[in-house]
């Protein structure tokens, strides 16, 4: 969902005040779950060249 589809979804006249709100939380949590699974990728991808930079392995054999 973009800014402006949001926008356009909390400006229509056809909900109250306390819809919006409703509206605009369930949005922000969906997007900060987003947020918390993409963080988890990029520290996944972190660790990897962690990994290929130091000559580590999660199974402690070292090496490449």
């Amino acid at each position: 969902m973009t800014i402006t589809e949001i926008t356009e979804l909390t400006e229509s006249g056809q909900k109250r005040t306390e819809e919006k709100l409703m509206l605009l939380k369930k949005i922000r949590a969906n997007l900060m779950e987003e947020l918390h699974c993409r963080q988890q990728m990029v520290d996944q991808v972190d660790y990897m060249i962690y990994e290929l930079k130091t000559g580590k392995k999660k199974d402690g054999t070292g090496g490449l």
